[in-house]
């Protein structure tokens, strides 16, 4: 009887959660990757989301685990599916909006062994990353996700709400004591 050959197990599929914050000036806080996959990529705050937590949860406390800043999460805004292939792994991606509970705050890094420092980048200044990696000309790059945020749309304007509009774009997705209240 020939034996099969296997496939080689696979991770599970992990969520995580990309936490987006712009600046009065309409700047976006991104930091460079190191020591992990993804390493010497532009991204922004987040992580994995963990056990019994929110996704608002999970975005609040990863912004202030990686940049100390404390923010209010304001909703999900698009997603993603990465699959990292030589590292093989795959996230879903969801992309959080948050807002500074106090505009004057600064980003401190908290977490040198995984990231660089942080900075305020234009969404102008991420196209252009983006652009010269795909052309070749330049060896910077975006993390996955943002990459395949921007395949998505190369404005994130377009997915983000004015101040005057409505947010009937976003995602709910209620937290666990929504959840409770529901089903009581």
């Amino acid at each position: 009887m020939p034996t099969e050959k296997k496939e080689e197990e696979m991770p599970p599929v992990r969520v995580g959660v990309s936490t987006v914050l712009m600046n009065d000036k309409g700047e976006f806080l991104v930091g460079k990757r190191i020591g992990s996959h993804g390493a010497n990529t532009w991204q922004f705050p987040g992580g994995h989301i963990d056990h019994g937590e929110s996704i608002a949860e999970c975005a609040v406390r990863e912004m202030k685990e990686e940049t100390d800043l404390d923010v209010e999460f304001k909703g999900i805004f698009a997603i993603t599916n990465d699959v990292f292939v030589e590292e093989k792994k795959h996230y879903i991606t969801l992309f959080s909006l948050c807002a500074l509970k106090d505009p004057n705050a600064v980003p401190v890094l908290m977490e040198p062994h995984k990231c660089e420092g942080w900075f305020w980048k234009s969404w102008e200044d991420v196209m252009r990353i983006y652009d010269a990696a795909a052309s070749g000309a330049s060896a910077e790059r975006l993390f996955l996700p943002i990459e395949n945020l921007v395949k998505q749309t190369r404005n994130i304007h377009d997915l983000l709400p004015s101040k005057e509009q409505v947010h009937f774009r976003w995602l709910y997705f209620p937290d666990a004591a929504q959840v409770a209240e529901l089903e009581a």
